[in-house]
């Protein structure tokens, strides 16, 4: 049998779901080739950066890689725009939009910049927890202290929304709130649980104010260097191993919050129309960052697939 190279696929190592859905990536690709394909799948901590990610692809220094969204804005400012505040009304909206319009606008774009767009897997609706009190309506957000990752778009929210946003690294965030350094944080359930985060937060706050997805890439090269029913292999793994990903995020969070609960933490469901009223200097924000071309497409996309959806339900 002819030796195959095997495909480097760079993944984020944080995150249980994530790496359920790699492995069977891994699995049924090299399955399904009977061994002609592997996936040879490195935890992006022990060989790059996030911002490093996507042109390790481009360039082919790394054969695939599951990069977060936004770090796809300098090719489509597109990408920008998933995690518009409160754009998408759930789970199915967001996959609605994402596997449908969106791939087939930002695929041509990205190969021409010598990668292939196969999908958006997931990484779930962030949410806010803190130390200090429930956060219901908007004025509870008033002089809290947010821990915010270094995205633009997340500062610009939290800061609208009435709290101060402080910047802490990831690796450091558990340590901080311990210290009751800053009030509370925003992450996905996934995450908040993952850091014993009910432990030091008491109150968490569904709001789903924004989402969050990786995205799987692949270098155009090295995908067109394999035989067509092998493309098309890698093509049909990627979604089955999107629709592993987003079952596992979706089905341990209620699982999740039933614990957060068990353990004495305080779970809301707030409205989130009055926080979505607040939402006008950071549409402006993202406007002249990404230009209104590519805001108003996709709030366009999200609206129409919206209606489409509203009216099969009829």
């Amino acid at each position: 049998m002819r030796k195959f190279k095997p495909l480097l696929l760079v993944w984020p190592d944080n995150n249980y779901a994530a790496r359920i859905a790699v492995q069977q990536f891994a699995d049924k690709v090299a399955l399904r080739t009977e061994g002609q394909i592997t996936i040879a799948a490195v935890p992006i901590g022990k060989l790059v950066n996030q911002p490093a990610l996507v042109k390790m692809v481009m360039s082919g220094e790394a054969d695939m890689a599951l990069p977060a969204h936004d770090r796809l804005r300098e090719c489509s400012k597109l990408f920008g725009c998933i995690g518009t505040p409160f754009v998408f009304e759930n789970h199915a909206h967001a996959d609605r939009v994402l596997d449908g319009e969106f791939a087939r606008t930002v695929d041509p774009v990205l190969s021409a910049q010598g990668m292939v767009y196969l999908g958006s897997w997931d990484w779930g609706f962030r949410q806010i927890t803190n130390a200090r009190r429930p956060i219901l309506e908007p004025i509870d957000m008033r002089g809290l202290k947010i821990r915010v990752p270094t995205t633009p778009l997340c500062q610009a929210t939290i800061r609208a929304l009435g709290a101060t946003p402080v910047m802490v690294e990831f690796e450091q965030l558990a340590r901080v709130i311990q210290q009751g350094l800053i009030d509370g944080q925003e992450n996905p359930v996934a995450v908040i649980h993952a850091l014993g985060l009910h432990l030091s937060q008491g109150y968490l706050s569904m709001l789903n104010y924004t989402y969050g997805t990786i995205v799987h890439v692949v270098n155009k090269m090295s995908l067109e260097n394999l035989a067509p029913d092998h493309q098309l292999v890698l093509r049909e793994e990627s979604r089955h191993a999107a629709q592993l990903m987003r079952f596992l995020t979706r089905t341990q969070e209620a699982d999740q919050l039933d614990f957060f609960v068990r353990h004495g933490m305080r779970v809301d469901h707030p409205d989130p129309a009055p926080f979505k009223e607040l939402m006008a200097p950071v549409h402006a924000m993202l406007e002249q960052a990404l230009g209104t071309e590519a805001t108003r497409d996709f709030q366009a996309m999200v609206e129409r697939q919206r209606a489409l959806a509203l009216q099969e339900s009829k």
